[in-house]
């Protein structure tokens, strides 16, 4: 738990180094009295994570102070920074450690954050110096830096939020599961004492009640890692009482009206690496700036800068259609929980009238809970991928899975 700790801090601000790729949304310059006392009221709210990074999350609220008192405040983000590239593999390396226990789907989803983790590892390497030029430039440029920065992390809380609240649907299965198994098992010991099952019956339902529970310790141990990383990110004491806010419902019904043609050009008007490599502005050096003067030059920078566009493109149409195969699996997972539904009404009458044994009942509840978890998580994956998506074609740098 000590290692997932130090990917809490590490994790922000090697993000810082990448992720100012992104296009800044305005925020706040100073948060009003009431917006603080909001953000101090121990709820940690979706719509409230950009600036619960900004101004509680310790190494930005520090980013942001420092822009604020002098330029020269920026050495010391540097300096944490070069420190980043070290820490980030490990810290890929304790995201996988903590994926034991999680279902398929929340595994695909971890496992892209790992992916951005070894690759931002390897980008803040390379562009330490190129960021100590951008911070040091001006004022307002470090301070939209920050903002951009605050703006990739805001999509990576989010998503951290969506796999939290999917965590939590899973638990209710697997508590049920563990509630299933026990009662099997006393049963099977009570026939065992009335001779109606044998020793090798009882061995085998208290191993299926101790891979139940184990199941369920496994998504605990999950579910509190992710809680503590929220926590570190909304600026308090994962011991605390903080509360999790719920991630909104997915609007299914805007995807058909995605204008995917135009997002595509979009987001690369929109990219900040492709705006830098268009204008050759303050990321170059004077002698780069020189070198793209010649032919040569001029043709490679045309180039390299297609290139990045083309790779924008296909980088948003892989998160369209992500969009598209979710919702299809939102609708299927829909059907199936309407009809979930109408046989848990039925299973309500049968229990009244004494059809069913306890054992019975909860079978019946146990698949009623899986098929209300995957509409759940059905719902969570499909908001999860529009919200990429969207942060994709406001310019920051999304992964696509």
């Amino acid at each position: 738990m000590k290692r997932i700790k130090g990917y809490k801090t590490v994790l922000c601000l090697g993000l810082a180094a990448v992720l100012s790729a992104g296009t800044a949304i305005t925020a706040l310059a100073d948060a009003t009295p009431e917006e603080m006392a909001r953000l101090d009221d121990n709820q940690m709210e979706y719509d409230e994570v950009f600036n619960l990074i900004k101004y509680k999350y310790g190494p930005i609220k520090s980013a942001y102070a420092q822009v604020e008192s002098s330029i020269s405040g920026s050495e010391d983000i540097l300096l944490e920074t070069s420190l980043v590239a070290d820490d980030l593999m490990r810290t890929a390396q304790d995201l996988e450690d903590s994926m034991e226990g999680m279902s398929p789907e929340a595994k695909a989803s971890v496992r892209a954050q790992i992916s951005a983790l070894k690759s931002q590892a390897s980008a803040t390497r390379n562009t330490l110096f190129f960021s100590n030029q951008q911070i040091n430039s001006s004022r307002d440029y470090a301070s939209r830096t920050l903002d951009r920065t605050t703006n990739g992390l805001t999509w990576q809380v989010e998503s951290l939020m969506n796999q939290y609240q999917q965590l939590l649907s899973q638990r209710q299965i697997a508590a049920k599961a563990v509630e299933l198994s026990q009662r099997a098992r006393d049963l099977q010991v009570q026939m065992e004492s009335q001779g109606m099952a044998v020793s090798a019956d009882v061995l085998s339902a208290s191993a299926q009640l101790s891979s139940a529970q184990d199941q369920l310790k496994s998504l605990d141990d999950g579910i509190e890692t992710l809680r503590e990383t929220l926590c570190s990110f909304a600026g308090v004491s994962p011991g605390g009482d903080m509360q999790i806010g719920a991630v909104p419902a997915a609007d299914a019904a805007a995807v058909s009206s995605i204008d995917i043609t135009g997002d595509l050009e979009k987001a690369v008007n929109n990219n900040y690496n492709v705006i830098a490599m268009r204008s050759g502005g303050s990321s170059q050096s004077l002698v780069e700036q020189q070198l793209v003067k010649s032919t040569t030059a001029k043709k490679n920078k045309m180039r390299d800068t297609e290139y990045t566009e083309n790779q924008v493109r296909s980088n948003v149409q892989t998160l369209y259609d992500d969009i598209l195969e979710k919702k299809a699996l939102y609708d299927s997972a829909s059907t199936a929980w309407q009809s979930a539904q109408n046989t848990w009404n039925a299973v309500q009458v049968q229990r009244q009238t004494g059809m069913l044994s306890d054992v019975q009942y909860l079978q019946q509840e146990l698949a009623y809970l899986q098929a209300k978890s995957q509409m759940e998580c059905a719902d969570l994956n499909l908001q999860q991928s529009m919200r990429s998506y969207g942060w994709a074609v406001k310019g920051v740098e999304v992964t696509a899975e």
